[in-house]
């Protein structure tokens, strides 16, 4: 600490010794060193002006913008929790420092602003006035926000106090308060402007002038701006302002007289005539007009007259809104699992746990059957009941207990009707966040990393990865990006940051009615420069996922394999289209959680709902190159261009032969291969952990395997069942250790498989030196292609007349077991082929 202290005489040189330091070394020291740093700081800010304090803040938010965002906000709010020990200098410093960073919370700010409301200093009364000004107080719920207005505006009507602490808490109040408050807070700026000193008469004249009432001041700002200093320089500033306002106003005006010019004023009201009178015809006429709403027409109206526009716009009615806010956020109260209806059952079924969630802990499983929450059972007669239902009820405040009833295989039937008490479980819901992050160090210390989508807290979990592998000897990295489809920009901006050097482009947004908009990386790369690095895409990447693969193309940063990506290049914008039900925010996240009370509900149905919004295309983005993403149609849906992003390397998915698929299908709904499975696990767990991350292919290396693939009397070959036995030994053993594998297997995955030889091949390396791999790779791949080579002896004509065969044996045993005179022809023909 003291080291530290020392340290901190001078921000920029202290920060620049530090940081490396801070970089390095385990998760809870860098924590604590985050810590220690700050509260040096605070305590140093004591000998700063206020000015001083605010270049030291500003000079320690862009240095601090080299640390884990997660660190930073964790320590500063543990500081924050304790003001008194801080010092209102150091206060002010480290709430300034929390407002620019990610989500502050703004009830914890005001509790630790508010005591200096009442300090000796008035540059620190002042200060803390301004702070206030952050627009994200409006988030403040009524409870917590009325007071903190009153607290203002009393300051500002206090004449004992200064008249610079009158004019700036009078202007904060103007900005946080309702209509009486602002009426009041401008009372005292026009008690200000009427005095008979002149230099109050400019700081009232200059506060009107900044809430917009320039009438009011005009005389004394023309005044003031014929002096020489910084007071008539911004009245002039003003008042030029308000003259370039008033010309667009009248040009806009005149634009607009000359578009009414010749309107139908009552056109409007026939076009919604004709709406309703559709949605009367359809819902009196249509076949299955009876069972749609006139809201859901309506939606379905809405959304087509957006789709009309381009392939990305649409509305989204409450429902569809609700959903989507749901997965951008990654974050929810529940138990913490992945749900859904099984098919062959359909009973509502854990697909898999979250494994840091309190369904895990609690011992549910992947497969596990919720049959009853409580004492509502979740179906009737073995049918699941609507499972966004369920899912609501499993849903719910962090800290409350739910209690479930679990069928498991096995079991007796009569049970999911009837649960007995040992079948129950009590659950303590927690605070969930999705994980968007699967990794895995694979052979020749290559490091995969899968990012599933960009919510919130995706680029902190793949910076958590990615420090994770580069500790445990990462040499090359894989991102997956395969099917990620998008979501926020600003966090494919922060995931280009973990690859790139601080100031590099990341995207340009261009808009017809606004100046392109340019975001470059603002941190320093995780990943080391030197390092390889590999991105997957395939052509359901899109958005988010096409600016991170093409700006690290771009800048030469990484190599991409795969398929061309989706296309989507365009920006949207959401609309709302009235008013959302209003909520009291207990635990001040600034959104709506499940078990929080409503204020306002508009519909009177006991829950929070959204109003619809208008999803409206509103601008393009543009690569660091300057090439558009987007894929662009004519008139009539043809593809003018694909847009895209194109890997160096293309690569086709792994392809089955329909009868396969078919087998495989019949096989899985047969639950045989599951069950079978399960029951080898339970005697073979260690080994099953070792062939869940390589099997050599080999179907020999699982117990009994030659009995179980002789009792399936099924037409698919033995390495066909293997890649089933195996893709269920790898749930298991995911269950088993608390983590998933990532989507991708490089035994199964020749997307993937290729990725490995250009990562290894940039590290003058060769996959097939590696046994893991030599056992498994499908084939030797071209380093100047994407395309697979056989490596087969048998020729591919050949090949495909033994598949031919092996389907039409498939498609007989599916049916009575016996061949048509067509198809023993044709077995004939190819038995004669492969004999010459």
């Amino acid at each position: 600490m003291h080291r530290l202290r020392q340290l901190s005489a001078t921000c920029s040189l202290a920060l620049a010794c530090c940081l490396p330091l801070l970089a390095t070394g385990n998760a809870s020291r860098h924590a604590q060193d985050t810590r220690e740093l700050l509260q040096a700081q605070a305590e140093s800010a004591s000998n700063l002006s206020i000015d001083e304090l605010w270049r030291n803040a500003a000079s320690l938010d862009s240095l601090f913008l080299e640390l884990a965002s997660d660190d930073l906000e964790s320590a500063l709010d543990g500081l924050l929790r304790s003001p008194a020990e801080l010092g209102s200098h150091g206060l002010l410093l480290l709430v300034s420092l929390r407002l620019s960073s990610d989500n502050p919370d703004f009830a914890l700010l005001t509790d630790a602003l508010l005591p200096l409301f009442e300090d000796e200093d008035e540059g620190v009364r002042s200060a803390a006035a301004g702070l206030f000004a952050d627009p994200g107080f409006a988030q403040l719920e009524l409870t917590r926000g009325e007071p903190l207005v009153k607290s203002l505006l009393a300051v500002a009507e206090d004449s004992d106090n200064p008249p610079d602490t009158r004019i700036a808490f009078a202007l904060v109040a103007h900005e946080r308060g309702g209509g009486s408050t602002q009426r009041s807070a401008r009372r005292v700026m026009l008690d200000f402007m009427n005095s008979s000193r002149p230099a109050l008469r400019s700081r009232g004249a200059l506060a009107l002038a900044q809430i917009g009432d320039i009438e009011t001041a005009r005389g004394e700002l023309e005044s003031l701006s014929q002096l020489p200093g910084s007071d008539g320089r911004l009245a002039g500033a003003f008042l030029k302002n308000e003259l370039l306002k008033t010309y667009y106003e009248s040009r806009l005006r005149a634009q607009r007289e000359s578009l009414t010019e010749g309107r139908d004023d009552e056109a409007p009201a026939r076009g919604l005539e004709r709406v309703q009178r559709m949605m009367d015809l359809i819902q009196h006429t249509h076949i299955e007009g009876d069972v749609h709403d006139q809201e859901d027409l309506l939606d379905a109206a809405l959304d087509g007259m957006l789709g009309s526009l381009d392939q990305h716009s649409s509305y989204m009615n409450p429902a569809a809104y609700a959903k989507f806010q749901q997965e951008l956020s990654g974050e929810y109260g529940g138990i913490g699992a992945y749900v859904a209806v099984d098919p062959g059952d359909s009973l509502f079924t854990i697909t898999q746990p979250i494994y840091s969630g309190p369904a895990y802990k609690a011992d549910l499983r992947t497969d596990d059957k919720i049959v009853q929450i409580g004492i509502w059972p979740t179906h009737d007669h073995g049918i699941s009941k609507d499972q966004n239902e369920i899912i609501r009820r499993l849903k719910g405040e962090p800290g409350t207990d739910i209690k479930l009833y679990i069928w498991r295989r096995g079991m007796p039937t009569e049970l999911i009707d009837r649960p007995t008490e040992d079948m129950a479980v009590t659950i303590t819901r927690g605070f969930i966040t999705i994980p968007t992050v699967k990794s895995a160090m694979l052979p020749g210390q290559v490091a995969l990393v899968e990012l599933s989508q960009f919510s919130s807290v995706a680029s902190k979990e793949l910076r958590r990865a990615l420090n994770e592998l580069l500790e445990a000897g990462a040499e090359s990295i894989v991102l997956d990006l395969r099917s990620n489809p998008g979501g926020l920009l600003s966090e494919a901006r922060a995931v280009v940051d973990l690859f790139l050097a601080k100031g590099k482009r990341v995207v340009t947004t261009e808009s017809r009615i606004a100046a392109p908009d340019n975001l470059d990386t603002r941190r320093r790369s995780v990943v080391p420069a030197d390092m390889p690095v590999v991105v997957l895409i395939n052509r359901f990447s899109a958005s988010a996922s096409e600016i991170v693969s093409g700006a690290l193309q771009d800048h030469g940063r990484a190599t991409l394999v795969g398929q061309r990506s989706f296309g989507k290049g365009s920006v949207q914008n959401l609309m709302r289209m009235g008013a959302d039900d209003q909520y009291r925010d207990a635990n001040h996240n600034g959104k709506h959680d499940n078990w929080e009370e409503l204020t306002v509900d508009r519909n009177k149905n006991g829950e929070f709902d959204f109003s619809g919004r208008a999803k409206l295309t509103i601008a393009r983005y543009l690569l660091p190159s300057g090439r558009s993403i987007h894929r662009e149609l004519d008139d009539e849906g043809n593809i003018e261009s694909f847009g895209g992003v194109s890997p160096e390397f293309i690569v086709a998915p792994k392809r089955w032969e329909a009868w396969r698929l078919e087998e495989m299908f019949d096989l899985q709904s047969q639950g045989t291969v599951r069950a079978w499975t399960r029951e080898k696990f339970a005697g073979h767990a260690e080994l099953f952990g070792r062939l869940a991350q390589d099997d050599a292919k080999d179907p020999d290396r699982y117990p009994g395997f030659d009995e179980f693939y002789d009792s399936l009397e099924t037409a698919l070959p033995r390495e066909d069942v293997r890649f089933m036995v195996r893709r269920e030994v790898r749930r298991l053993v995911q269950d088993e250790r608390g983590a998933s594998f990532p989507r991708g297997d490089y035994e199964e995955d020749i997307q993937l498989q290729k990725a490995l030889q250009v990562a290894l091949s940039e590290l003058g390396r060769d996959p097939y030196e590696i046994e893991a791999y030599r056992r498994t790779f499908d084939a030797r791949e071209s380093l100047t292609g994407g395309e697979l080579i056989a490596s087969a002896d048998t020729d591919p004509a050949s090949r495909q007349d033994v598949r031919t065969a092996l389907g039409l044996i498939a498609e007989a045993r599916r049916g009575d077991g016996k061949f048509s005179s067509e198809a023993l022809e044709r077995l004939q023909k190819i038995l004669s082929e492969l004999d010459r």
